[in-house]
């Protein structure tokens, strides 16, 4: 029984600890203004995504921010001069078919699954519902890191057709294998993810 004891507590010290890495992380959230679409879509979507997480901006309202991260400018909104994704919307906008929801950069801590915080996000118009007011977009974004990074998003669109309101959401995970803009595309918006150490 000892030697079984022995042998547990050498197979939990071999066992390698992966540590967080830190990224820059820019994300740019657009709606497709190209009026209504001949899809129909789920009229009983509503938003599901984690509670537990840190919001850019006031991470420190989270009670599971790490506060060590938290000490070390995690979470907190990077310098315009440090994005560079608003170009792109800019040109984009220019067209008149896409309007801006969200946009922010920050840095953070990325490892584990579980031991990563998802990051909620809110943005667009504040619409008022049968439920109160309501963001017009709203979600969170679960960034892991085991041999790549990967993101889950789980992003809600509070959007109309016909004179009715609805939610449509991106819920679509990826790999994010390098230093590139990456794009998750749904037919009423769209989302564009760059990630760098």
């Amino acid at each position: 029984m000892l030697r079984a004891f022995f042998l547990a507590v050498l197979a939990l010290m071999a066992t390698p600890v992966i540590a967080q890495s830190w990224y820059n992380v820019e994300v740019l959230i657009f709606a497709r203004d190209h009026g209504s679409s001949e899809e129909i879509w789920p009229a009983d979507l509503q938003p599901r995504y984690a509670s537990r997480s840190v919001t850019i901006g006031a991470p420190e309202a989270s009670e599971y921010a790490d506060p060590d991260a938290l000490s070390r400018g995690a979470w907190q909104p990077l310098p315009e001069d440090e994005t560079v994704l608003q170009y792109m919307m800019e040109r984009m906008a220019g067209t008149g078919d896409y309007r801006q929801l969200y946009h922010k950069a920050w840095s953070q801590p990325i490892g584990d699954k579980s031991d990563t915080l998802p990051v909620y996000l809110s943005g667009g118009q504040t619409l008022t519902t049968g439920d109160g007011n309501v963001p017009e977009l709203e979600g969170t974004l679960h960034f892991s890191e085991s041999r790549y990074v990967h993101v889950e998003p789980r992003i809600w669109f509070n959007t109309q057709s016909n004179g009715q309101r609805f939610y449509v959401d991106i819920d679509e995970s990826r790999r994010l294998t390098g230093h590139e803009v990456y794009y998750f595309d749904h037919p009423m918006f769209g989302m564009l993810v760059r990630i760098t150490r």
